[in-house]
């Protein structure tokens, strides 16, 4: 088992995030029988704009998918909550997380406390699989 280093595990949760939305529904939607959606405009010309889909996630996304989540069962409730929270917050943004926003939605005062908090997680969990990776 390779040992990632805090970084590169920050960019597999932001690219596990990513991969999560590229996952088909867990439930499908039923298509019913309706009119097609236009503009009620008289220079739509029954033209609906058209939304863009993300990509579907490759085979190597999914399986790096799946070692983020057999990575985070390892850690403690709140620090998996707030892992997931980070990097669903980061996936498809150059900016990086919100960490106002997730302050307030973990009930933090202080984004740098989320920060923090994050970082340790991280330490943590880079300890946990440096020890997996010793017993083995």
């Amino acid at each position: 088992m390779i040992v990632l280093d805090v970084a590169e595990l920050h960019d597999l949760f932001v690219e596990a995030a990513e991969t999560d939305r590229r996952l088909p529904p867990a439930i499908k939607k039923q298509k019913m029988a309706s009119w097609v959606d236009y503009l009620p405009s008289w220079q739509a010309y029954n033209r609906a704009p058209e939304k863009t889909s993300l990509a579907k996630a490759s085979p190597l996304q999914v399986t790096r998918y799946e070692l983020a989540l057999t990575l985070t069962v390892k850690l403690e409730e709140r620090d998996r909550k707030l892992v997931w929270a980070v990097a669903h917050s980061a996936a498809f943004r150059y900016r990086g997380a919100q960490w106002t926003k997730i302050a307030k939605i973990l009930g933090y005062k202080d984004k740098r406390i989320v920060k923090r908090l994050y970082e340790t997680a991280l330490v943590k969990l880079y300890y946990i699989q440096k020890k997996i990776s010793q017993m083995s």
